[in-house]
């Protein structure tokens, strides 16, 4: 009898990208959030915003928030830190991001503004159930 392939199998990374890139990692990300970043209340992300959610979502393995340096994440995102500094600042502004500054470190992100404000506006978006 011939095995069937499971659904893990079936949507495995190999099969979505390619073997050889597995080997370097791979970040999940809210499809929620790829769809939806633009349309936040009561502000939206820009694209450099979003992106820098992302880079920090390599770096969240838990609850725990992420901390890598901005060093890391300009590199990563091949701009400036200045610039990895001011989408920071931004998301931080608009409520989306908590900087948590510690002395001889580096900076934990939080993201639960930005998480509420996702699940908000699911809710806001959910279609009312018919009677």
């Amino acid at each position: 009898m011939k095995a069937t392939a499971t659904t893990n199998e079936k949507y495995s990374f190999e099969k979505r990208w390619t073997l050889s890139l597995k080997e370097d990692g791979h970040v999940q990300v809210s499809t929620f959030f790829l769809e939806n970043y633009h349309r936040l209340k009561p502000y939206d992300l820009t694209y450099g915003e979003a992106m820098f959610v992302v880079h920090l979502m390599q770096h969240k393995w838990g609850e725990d928030a992420p901390f890598p340096a901005y060093k890391t994440l300009a590199q990563r995102m091949h701009v400036s830190t200045k610039s990895a500094r001011r989408w920071a600042a931004s998301l931080e502004k608009k409520g989306y991001l908590k900087r948590e500054m510690r002395v001889g470190t580096t900076n934990r992100f939080h993201l639960k503004g930005l998480m509420d404000a996702l699940v908000s506006l699911k809710k806001a978006t959910k279609p009312k159930e018919q009677k």
